[in-house]
Order: structure tokens, then sequence, then C-alpha cells
């Protein structure tokens, strides 16, 4: 372990990650050759990157390629800023790197946004959207792009690896009470074979007739122009304004498409915060849905004898290879996951004992849940949020066990529960916020000994296939319960027997070690995982210039963690551009250097004063002031 491997003594002040107040991790400066200004719409072109700023990220999805530049990407979520995405982009094997971070929207608001983004091309145009749930709790005066209600929004990829916010689209919910909904997952798929991707999502509105599951498509991904559609639309419980049918109440939580039956065309498989209610609905055609009746005794089922929801939704995978769907969703808290499934031929409108089986696996997930042939043996599994990874575990030596991986074997039945087995899965390296310890002048270890901050846990989960081309399959997961700041932990010795420890919290020093997404790839059998390297723009290091200040030259280093096409530009105090040492060039990746000699663009010394040094990296940028004094 790490832990036993530190040969270097430090003094009795040590560090290790805790949660509280944070700073931010650069200055500034907006995309602008000739002026540096301070507007506000500028700056947001290069916001401050502060990934899970909340205690982590909320959610991720993918694989897409949103840009069309033939990497995949990620989208990650967070509760920060009022929700923001960011894209996460295959640069290689076992290797990505977050490529976008879109602006603060509301500092003040709450975390019931930003719990998930989903990635589609809903008009066909070959530019990817990212559409998600925000406005929630936003205060009119605190939005940076005038008021945002809360409403579904979708906004389109225009190249590099941007979205374009200034051209969002919102479909807002009519049939909500102000300021109330919450959606944990959204889907983009062809349900209906028309050729043109649904939005499907569950909306948590109020406790009356304000919880519906959606089916939506839009016509083009227009602010101006476009126009969403609502091609389906029910409701939990029997309203006569918005569904007249019992569907079994709660909040709606999950939707997915599920081919049930069979037979080749859609069924979706609809879940809401009810005993762990489960209703059905079949895809007729273009644009059709067809739901059971009103009064039908088999129109939902309630699969636990106690309140459950399967929070972060359920998945649908054919788990024997027989040609239907199987449904499993994770109840929330006990972990038990519940199979619905179905027959060739059976009638997926209606549920029945027969149809159900709570607890198929007691204790698996409760929260993240996916599937796929991570471990490249031709079989499907099942993969689970595994234990939360606390300090307690850190100290005992116990690895995390972020997730657990349920293995079933085909030509059983997949309704005996005797028929899957449960990995748990040791994940190499120390993982978590807690492998950063220093050892103290006893040659002990100094760590925090007690539950705050954390535990870290899996929340969402993306089982990614071979997305980076290696030959391995990846999953990526969200983290949460990440701390974002420092403690120091002092130490003294008032005599030999006894050690008198006092926890100091740093509140302008982040956690640079923190994880909001962890990505790994399986490598056959018996599973073996490898974490993938994910670069943050805070990778990119500009070191101080010598001397400063300086006359008449200065040399600054930039340190690169992949080979990166940048920029280096030099700015005065007034904003303007006064030389470009590199303009969009390829750089090998680890440290260079760049000197700049008090000469302007045009070959005339400039004047004493403050200047600003920027490295330029895609979307990001960091700075650095300098002092030319003559």
């Amino acid at each position: 372990m790490l832990r036993n491997a530190i040969a270097v003594a430090l003094s009795c002040v040590f560090m290790i990650a805790g949660a509280s107040a944070q700073k931010a991790e650069f200055t500034w400066i907006p995309e602008q050759d000739a002026n540096l200004s301070t507007d506000v719409l500028d700056l947001l072109k290069f916001p401050p990157y502060r990934p899970g700023a909340q205690g982590g990220s909320r959610g991720v999805h993918g694989p897409c390629d949103i840009d069309g530049d033939g990497l995949m990407d990620l989208v990650v979520t967070d509760y920060s800023g009022g929700g923001r995405i960011y894209i996460v982009e295959s640069t290689g094997a076992d290797m990505w790197e977050v490529v976008y971070a879109s602006p603060s929207l509301d500092s003040t608001s709450t975390n019931q946004n930003g719990r998930y983004a989903v990635c589609s091309d809903l008009d066909n145009d070959g530019m990817g959207e990212v559409s998600m749930l925000i406005g929630r709790g936003y205060s009119p005066t605190n939005v940076a792009f005038a008021f945002v209600p809360p409403a579904l929004y979708v906004v389109e990829a225009t190249g590099n690896n941007t979205l374009s916010l200034a051209g969002r689209m919102s479909f807002t919910f009519p049939d909500s009470l102000p300021d109330r909904w919450r959606s944990e997952k959204i889907m983009a798929h062809d349900v209906d074979g028309d050729g043109v991707e649904e939005l499907l999502f569950a909306n948590n509105g109020s406790n009356n007739f304000f919880d519906n599951w959606y089916v939506l498509s839009v016509d083009d991904v227009d602010p101006a122009f476009g126009s969403f559609f609502k091609e389906g639309h029910w409701s939990t419980r029997a309203s006569e304004a918005f569904d007249p049918v019992n569907r079994g109440g709660g909040s709606a939580y999950s939707i997915i498409p599920a081919d049930l039956d069979g037979d080749g065309t859609y069924e979706l498989s609809l879940s809401s915060w009810n005993n762990l209610n489960l209703t059905n609905i079949d895809v007729t055609g273009a644009d059709m849905y067809e739901a059971p009746a009103d009064g039908d005794p088999n129109a939902w089922y309630h699969a636990s004898a106690s309140d459950e929801v399967a929070l972060f939704g359920c998945v649908a995978v054919d788990m024997d290879m027989n040609g239907d769907d199987e449904v499993y969703c994770p109840a929330y808290g006990s972990g038990n996951v519940t199979l619905l499934n179905y027959e060739s031929g059976e009638d997926a409108t209606q549920i029945t004992d027969d149809n159900v089986v709570y607890g198929i696996l007691p204790g698996f997930s409760s929260l993240g849940l996916a599937a796929g042939d991570i471990d490249g043996d031709g079989r499907m599994e099942l993969i689970g949020s595994g234990p939360a990874y606390s300090l307690g575990a850190f100290a005992a030596d116990d690895p995390p066990q972020w997730i657990r991986i349920a293995d079933f074997w085909p030509g059983t039945d997949v309704e005996d529960p005797a028929n899957y087995s449960v990995r748990e899965i040791p994940f190499p390296g120390e993982g978590g916020a807690f492998n950063t310890i220093f050892p103290d002048s006893t040659g002990g270890v100094s760590f925090l000994e007690n539950t705050t901050p954390g535990p870290e846990f899996a929340a969402k989960i993306a089982y990614l296939g071979d997305a980076d081309g290696d030959g391995h399959a990846e999953l990526a997961f969200s983290m949460q319960g990440v701390p974002d700041s420092t403690y120091y932990i002092v130490e003294t010795f008032p005599n030999d027997s006894t050690v008198v420890r006092t926890i100091v919290p740093d509140s302008t020093k982040a956690y640079t070690g923190r994880a909001f997404l962890r990505i790994f790839s399986g490598e056959g059998l018996p599973l073996n995982f490898t974490e993938d390297q994910v670069i943050v723009p805070s990778d990119y290091v500009l070191g101080a210039n010598y001397p400063n200040p300086f006359n008449p030259t200065t040399t600054f280093s930039f340190t690169l963690p992949l080979d990166k096409q940048i920029s280096v530009l030099i700015y005065d105090v007034t904003g303007r551009l006064v030389r470009t040492l590199v303009r969009e060039e390829t750089y090998a990746k680890g440290m260079h250097y760049a000197t700049w000699n008090g000469l302007d663009d045009s070959g005339s010394p400039v004047s004493s004063g403050q200047y600003f040094y920027v490295l330029r990296y895609g979307n990001f940028q960091q700075a650095r002031s300098m002092i030319l004094v003559k």
C-alpha cells in the first residue's frame, strides 16, 4: 500500500482532503486577440473550471461524438452553478480529456439541477446536442443569460467541442407547479422507428397530478424556428386535466425503451416512487403509443412491499440472449434489484406476478445500474454501484470497490436468482480522496480519523463499449461525496506516548486530486481493471516567470499533459494583445519554455508596467502576471 511506500520524511504539518469552501483555479481571460474585455459574456467563453464543486458529479452519459470530430465524448454533469455540463473526450487508448465546461448560470441555486444530461442528434443535422433539465431555484438577478425558468433545455454543438448556450431552446412544463421538477435520467432514442430520435424522461413534479413521463421530439434545434412535439405524456395518478388513468402513483423516475415481447418493436417501461411501481406503454407506430385503459387491473404493479424507487432509473438488456429484453430496476436504499420479464407473445402492457421477480439480486445496487459485456466473454453483465469508500475503509487498507458485476449463465432461467453470480471488484491503486497521506515525525501515518468528508461513492454508470479503440470495453461512472478543499492535520508530541492532533481547514486551497469521474477498462478473464487517465485543465501548468521584475527579458515554463495545440500570448493591463509568442502550434507532452524580450509584435520595445502572459489550450486558458521595469 502507499502508506508503506512513503520514504520521504516531512514536517509535523500534514495534508489530507476535506470539505470546505474553495477558490477558483485560474485567472480567466476571454477569447479576444485584440482586446482583453471584462464583459461578462466574454468571460463566459472561458468559465472557471471547478468540476463537481458540490461534492462531485451526479451524472455521466455516453459515448457519443457530439462535435463530429470522430472522437468519442462523455457528458458529465454536476450541481455547481445551477447545473453544469462537461464534455470529456477520448484522446487515445486509456486517455480522456475534459475539453469543455459550461458557464456557471446561477451560483445560488440548489442541487436539484445538473443531475443528468444526454447527447443526441434530434434534428438529424449532423451536429450533436446536449439536453438537461435546469432552472430550479434560479434567482432572476443571478443568471448569466437572463432568467432561466425551470425547463428542459437543448443546446447544440458548434464544432470544436463547444456548445451554443446562447442558442438554447427549451420545453417548459405547463403541467407542473412553478419550480418543482426533477429528472434523474434522460434518454435519446428512436423508439417509434420514424428516423427521428425522441427524448424520454420522467419528471418528478409536485405531489398531486404533476408527476409525469414524457416522450418529446424536435423538428429543428433552433430557438427561433424549432418546435417541441409532445408525442407521449402519462401521469402516475389519475387526472382529468392531464391523464385520466391511474398508473400506480408516486413520483415518476424512470422511462426506458425495451423490446419486452420480442416482436422487433419497442415498449416503454415506466417506473415511479410508490412501492417500486411499474407500468408499460406499447409503441405501435410513428408517434403512436398505446397504454392500458383506465380500470385495467394489470395496468401497473407495485413490485416492493416497501416504498422504494429506482432512483437513477432502470436498464433494459437481453440478458439471456433469447431475442427479447429484460428490465432490471435497482431499489434505492435496499439495493434489491427487481426483474421485469416477458415471454414471446405475451401482452407487455399487462403486468402480473408472473412477470416480476423482486430482489432477484438482493443488495446489489442502490444507485446506478448499467449492462454490457465488460469482460469480453461474449455474455452480458449487470454492473451496479458498489459500497461507498470511507476513510475507515482506507485506514483498514481495504481497496475501493466502486462497482459490482453480476454474471448470468446463458441457457438457464433468467428468473431464477441462483443463475446469477456477483463479483465484488477491487479497483487498482488507493482510489478516492484519501490517498493523499504523509508520514509523521515518528514514522507513522497521519490521516483524518472520521467520516467527514465522504464517503465517496459511484453514482451513475455508463457502459461505453470499446470507446477508445484499444480492444477493451470501458466503463465510466460519476463520483459523489468527493471533498473539494484541503485540511491540515497539525500534530504535536507533548511526550513520548502522546500525540495531539488539531484539524485546521484551509478554505483557500482546493483539493487538486479530487476525482469527479472515473473510467476503467476491462481486460478479459479473470476480470482485471485498469484506470484510464482523465486529464483536466489544471493538469496544464503555467509556471512563474524569472526574473520578475525583469529587464529586458524573462522566461517562463508551461507543462502539457499530452500533445496539444496551444497559443502563448502577452497582454497589457488594458487588455490589448502585445505579443504573440506561439499561435495555434502543436507542442509535445512535457515541459517547454518561452522567453519574452519586452518587444511587441512590431518589434518595438514596450513601456514599463504590468503584463499578463497567457497559455491557451482548446476551450481553456490560464494567465499569470509579470512586471517590466526599465
